[in-house]
């Protein structure tokens, strides 16, 4: 059946082992590369240039996947990506000229199908955000936001080491890009964050946003594994403001001045959250430590947030924390070669595209050499602390999550 809709260029570059996630826009397919030998998420993305907002959007999780996942370099002289962000190994143009093929690191599952499975511990929790915000504090000090944080978006293997993916929403606000944004009359555009995951400032329209914006989404999410479901679940933009303001209490005006958003004060006069909600209500057996970093999190001015450095070391992370390990971006800024203000047509988008690809036809193997460890097949290590070296030095030793078959644990979206 795959071979009906692969083109034979890559099913000879590739052995597919089964189908692990479909969507209205692409097919992700377990594969192992017959050259390399390692097991890789093999994605095809239906007509990927089929308008402009799906170009950029393809544009830019490529090109700055491309970029993350050579922008660390280990004691060795390596050149590779970080260890909590999921890295791209090959761009390939389908013969149609319209779909695409990208091969990524391969995961057995994201966290959302892990969520409902319900199948994890406190220890597991922590150790999911610890790594999480371990991406940010990385990804932000490349001056960049990820802008569409949710479980789905966070891969997941059996050992509880996460790959934070999808980079399609991603942005600059590199200095010189910030100061072109913040003097252009933009409105944010509608699809940034799916609803439930957005801040406040978000969902009143704010044209100026940072790093609050994924801060904000880890405290969803942080709450959302202690809840066993979604955290705030609002039916619309009003709703998702009126579940936030159950939670946090009205916003002072301080709060409001801070979103910088026009419409504020008119989306503002319609919300009606009914009575304050306490977390502890959202989120039974919430560990105080935790409760205490979700406040910091669900702060509603942005600036108060703090960031992902900050959040790392809080008590509720002390098992984890190490700061020799929590590494930033080393080289500055990620530029990709276009303003992300700009707005191109789609075939400009390809264009630019395919000259990466024929530049570079392998990214990641011409560009760096990235460790083949958790990518090879090879049997899941027991736990956390001694799969990946950046937690071999914690004390705290983690229990497996448990064996959750195919059947019931699936690929992430599409």
């Amino acid at each position: 059946m795959a071979d009906a809709i692969i083109d034979p260029a890559v099913l000879h570059q590739f052995d597919i082992c089964h189908k692990v996630g479909q969507g209205a826009y692409g097919i992700v397919w377990k594969a192992v590369s017959r050259k390399h030998g390692r097991t890789v998420a093999l994605k095809k993305c239906f007509d990927a240039f089929r308008c402009d907002v799906d170009a950029q959007r393809t544009f830019r999780e490529v090109m700055y996947l491309r970029a993350l996942s050579c922008g660390n370099v280990t004691n060795t002289g390596e050149s590779q990506g970080h260890p909590n962000i999921v890295k791209l190994f090959n761009v390939i143009r389908a013969d149609n000229d319209r779909d695409l093929y990208i091969t990524f690191e391969y995961s057995e599952t994201d966290l959302s199908h892990v969520i409902k499975a319900r199948i994890l511990e406190p220890v597991h929790i922590q150790f999911i955000i610890y790594q999480l915000l371990k991406a940010l504090k990385f990804l932000h000090s490349a001056a960049l936001l990820h802008r569409d944080i949710k479980p789905s978006n966070i891969l997941v293997d059996s050992s509880c080491a996460i790959k934070l993916c999808d980079f399609g929403l991603c942005r600059s606000i590199a200095a010189e890009e910030q100061q072109k944004y913040m003097q252009e009359d933009l409105v944010l555009t509608d699809y940034i964050a799916t609803r439930w995951y957005r801040p406040p400032e978000v969902l009143v329209g704010s044209r100026r946003y940072n790093a609050g914006i994924d801060l904000w989404s880890v405290g969803c999410i942080l709450g959302e594994m202690f809840r066993g479901g979604p955290l705030l679940p609002g039916a619309s933009t009003l709703g998702q403001l009126e579940m936030i303001f159950e939670m946090t209490g009205n916003p002072h005006s301080k709060d409001v001045k801070s979103w910088q958003s026009p419409y504020a004060p008119a989306i503002l006069a319609k919300v009606q959250a009914k009575r304050r909600v306490k977390l502890d209500e959202l989120c039974k057996n919430l560990p105080r430590d935790a409760k205490h970093l979700m406040k910091d999190l669900f702060k509603l001015d942005p600036s108060k947030r703090g960031s992902a450095a900050l959040a790392l070391e809080h008590d509720y992370l002390a098992t984890f924390h190490d700061p020799e390990k929590e590494i930033t971006y080393p080289h500055g800024s990620i530029s990709i070669g276009i303003n992300d203000n700009a707005k191109l047509t789609a075939n400009e988008y390809r264009q630019k595209l395919y000259c990466g690809i024929d530049d570079n036809e392998n990214i990641a193997n011409n560009q760096c050499r990235t460790s083949n460890a958790v990518t090879t097949g090879m049997h899941a290590p027991s736990s956390p602390t001694s799969a990946r070296t950046d937690t071999e030095d914690v004390d705290e030793e983690l229990p497996d999550l448990p064996t959750v078959s195919y059947d019931s644990l699936e690929y992430h979206e599409i």
